[in-house]
């Protein structure tokens, strides 16, 4: 019975050894440019079930919202922590910059902002989620209003983010 025991425990570890490389998304060969957007439809650790989004920063950080506030992530951290990223950079290439520079004054600004999804996206950037920090940080920094969403809004999934007519996929 032990040496069954021991066996199942041996392959249980070797095959969550093998899955964890196999699920970790790589980090694309390009370099990431200031206001792309990691989009990741299902998290290892954060947002497990419903989706993410984070930001790359001015120093090639990734800031993005959890429920213990804003972060700032390295690049392979961030990658570390999601099954699968999907890299998209805006269509005019100047507004990345300045979204990123936003996104940087909300993290300097509220880096324990609270977390709560059903806040509207045009108010209150003490209280954030993923999605909002990066809408703010396109429509407030940069003039754009990613996904045509109304400042109204709550509660907005990631996905609603991406508008063809405004960001275009890398990878």
């Amino acid at each position: 019975m032990r040496k069954f025991i021991s066996i199942l425990l041996a392959v249980t570890w070797i095959l969550r050894l093998v899955s964890r490389k196999v699920l970790s998304p790589t980090l694309p060969n390009s370099t990431l440019n200031p206001g792309d957007l990691l989009f990741s439809p299902i998290g290892k650790r954060e947002s497990k079930y419903i989706g993410h989004v984070g930001i790359v920063s001015t120093d090639q950080h990734i800031i993005h919202s959890i429920p213990s506030g804003l972060v700032k992530d390295t690049a392979s951290l961030y990658y570390k922590k999601f099954r699968r990223v999907h890299l998209y950079q805006p269509i005019q290439q100047q507004t990345g910059p300045l979204a990123a520079e936003y996104a940087e004054f909300l993290f300097q600004r509220y880096p324990k902002a609270v977390y709560k999804v059903n806040t509207r996206l045009g108010e209150d950037s003490y209280v954030q989620y993923c999605t909002k920090i990066v809408w703010q940080s396109y429509y407030y920094g940069a003039g754009v209003n990613l996904g045509n969403l109304s400042e109204n809004m709550r509660a907005v999934h990631p996905v609603l983010l991406k508008r063809k007519s405004q960001l275009t996929k890398r990878n």
